[in-house]
């Protein structure tokens, strides 16, 4: 099983049904379980490893319902929301009306099990049938170890599409047996051990004007931190001057937890963050201002053999992890307890550019002005553009569409993004025949039954960029808690992703105004000169020269890569696009994310591993 502590956010659960074929499993999982919380009838229905504070039980009669994760529910505030005899079905207020924060919610009832995560995906689940019997589990690994599973290399090779995996195959697990339950979906298992899913979550329809949608927001987003603060103590929280974490240190500021504000100091000149992180510092006189230089953390790339441990799928940031983990052991060592990000705003805050196409056909007249705004700077071909904005496939049209062509997208080519997806779906120009054929293959058979996230481009745009950002920061909270501090996201939470969500795609998002949404949200919380940023720092140049110092380790790590084993990539062009000039106008996230893939390759079938080939027999 995967490494464990007792680190909040940092361990696993698997639950169990309640019957007795159900023991055989429970002995597959709990010779590596530190915890069990028992059904009504005695058998086992979590096991796991979780810290104190991380799982809240209530009974009810015969019933058990359990919120695992971050809550401010107690277990008789729990349990006042369960109604006798419909354990089950309370989940379905408690998901969509109870409390914020961010969990699973777990429910065992006359043999009947209900669990789920949460709408936004950052808390997740997975299911596979072990020792004959369906169990639910937090992490990908662990039932893949229960089950002694293989790899899919044909999952493998779709991830070096990320970030841009379409929907629904961005949540598939690469191992062989184990499933997702789908982001708003819940499982329910049968007294036999059988399983079926069902939604129990749908995105509000965006009808609010901004100024009503705002007022959510603020309220929402106020809840979110204040049942982070709540626990007093001493919390820190990311302050780069921008909006997002800059309006979190303004919330936190108000609670009863001591805040100290994080601002990274960038090596550009040209990153403005250190000024309007002092500016805003210097209107928060009771928080503690810590400047940390990048230059004090470890490079990019450092440690990037071992990026791959730790993690239950190839996530985009594992150049960043040992920053990440260092920056986690400094602040724990000061006394944080918790640590908070602004990741995630830009995922709700704003529709990216596919709002105009549904924007186009509810208000014509907005949709034009912001459609010439956005030709303009975004230096779009008219032609094209229209062609798009006239464009009325259907998802899986589209979907099997793009299988014709999974060449790399050059950046400032002049296409519109105005399609399902803001770029379309592709492969890196290392990537090999057989792994485009795989990939070919999945998107027609995916397309046959697909279905969008929503009705629209541009609500369908949001929602897959949601469940792109939270499949990131999932991975990325486990480094931090594994060093020590659980990182909270609460632009995730379901209740301010509802929120944000609500407000009309035309309000959310215009070319005249940076996040308009967020700036009314806040007016009443923040000074209105911190309000007025428009800029974004980025860590470009950190990244190149994480590249140039860890050279020979990358050169370690691409001497005989899994991939090229596995015949998904051409070996060489690989070597040379990473270790000599890269390939120009080609983002960046393309390297990262096949880097991604072979070290979480490494970490989960190991360098010297026996593999064949995707063109051969018993691959396929």
């Amino acid at each position: 099983m995967p490494e464990n502590t007792a680190a909040p956010g940092s361990g696993w659960f698997a639950v169990l049904p309640d019957c007795e074929a159900a023991r055989a499993a429970a002995a597959v999982l709990g010779a590596e379980a530190a915890r069990i919380v028992e059904h009504a009838s005695g058998r086992p229905w979590l096991v796991g490893h979780w810290a104190d504070d991380e799982v809240v039980v209530a009974a009810v009669g015969d019933a058990r319902v359990a919120a695992v994760g971050l809550t401010p529910l107690t277990g008789a505030r729990l349990a006042a929301l369960v109604r006798e005899g419909d354990a089950l079905g309370s989940l379905d207020r408690i998901g969509a009306n109870g409390p914020t924060g961010s969990c699973h919610l777990l429910a065992s009832e006359a043999g009947r099990l209900r669990s789920q995560g949460t709408a936004s995906g950052l808390r997740r689940l997975f299911s596979a049938r072990v020792a004959g019997v369906v169990v639910a589990c937090d992490r990908s690994d662990v039932l893949a170890t229960a089950l002694g599973a293989g790899i899919d290399e044909r999952l493998v090779a779709l991830r070096l599409m990320d970030p841009l995996i379409p929907h629904p195959l961005g949540e598939r697990p690469l191992w062989r047996g184990v499933t997702a339950v789908p982001a708003g979906t819940a499982l329910l298992t049968d007294p036999d051990g059988h399983s079926r899913t069902r939604r129990w979550w749908h995105a509000p329809e965006p009808e609010l004007p901004l100024a009503e949608g705002a007022e959510r927001l603020a309220g929402a987003l106020s809840d979110a931190v204040a049942v982070r603060t709540a626990g007093g103590g001493l919390i820190s929280s990311d302050l780069s001057g921008g909006l997002d974490s800059t309006s979190l240190c303004f919330l936190a500021a108000r609670g009863p937890a001591r805040l100290l504000a994080l601002t990274l100091s960038g090596s550009d000149p040209a990153n403005d963050d250190l000024s309007w992180a002092r500016r805003a510092a210097d209107r928060l006189p009771e928080a503690e201002h810590l400047v940390l230089p990048t230059a004090d953390l470890p490079a990019h790339y450092t440690g990037v053999l071992r990026a791959g441990d730790g993690v239950d799928e190839p996530a985009l940031g594992g150049r960043v992890h040992a920053a990440f983990a260092e920056t986690a052991r400094r602040l724990t060592g000061r006394g944080s307890r918790l640590h908070l990000s602004g990741e995630g705003a830009d995922q709700i805050l704003s529709a990216r550019p596919p709002y105009l196409h549904t924007t186009f056909r509810t208000r014509p007249r907005t949709a034009v002005a912001h459609l010439r705004a956005t030709v303009s700077t975004q230096r779009w071909r008219l032609l094209p553009t229209l062609r798009a904005l006239a464009d009325n496939r259907s998802y899986g049209r589209w979907l099997a569409d793009t299988a014709q062509d999974l060449s790399p997208v050059l950046a400032l080519d002049g296409s519109p993004a105005l399609s399902w997806q803001m770029l379309r779906p592709q492969l890196p120009p290392w990537a090999s025949p057989d792994a485009a054929g795989a990939v070919r293959e999945l998107l027609w058979r995916t397309a046959l039954e697909a279905e969008p996230l929503a009705g629209s481009r541009g609500r369908h745009e949001v929602l897959w960029s949601v469940l792109n950002g939270t499949r990131m920061v999932r991975q990325l909270t486990r480094v931090t808690s594994r060093a020590g501090l659980p990182t909270h996201y609460p632009f995730y939470d379901d209740r301010v992703l509802e929120a944000a969500l609500s407000v009309q795609l035309h309000e959310r998002t215009t070319p005249f105004a940076y996040k308009p949404l967020l700036v009314r949200a806040m007016r009443d919380a923040m000074p209105a000169e911190l309000l007025t940023r428009s800029t974004k720092g980025e860590y470009s140049a950190e990244m190149q020269s994480g590249l140039r110092a860890h050279r020979a380790q990358l050169a370690e790590l691409l001497d005989q890569p899994l991939l090229g084993t596995l015949g998904l990539v051409d070996a060489d062009a690989l070597r040379r696009a990473c270790l000599s000039m890269f390939p120009p106008r080609l983002s960046p996230v393309t390297l990262e994310a096949t880097l991604a893939v072979e070290t979480w390759l490494r970490a989960h079938t190991g360098p010297a591993t026996s593999t064949t080939s995707l063109g051969s027999e018993a691959a396929a």
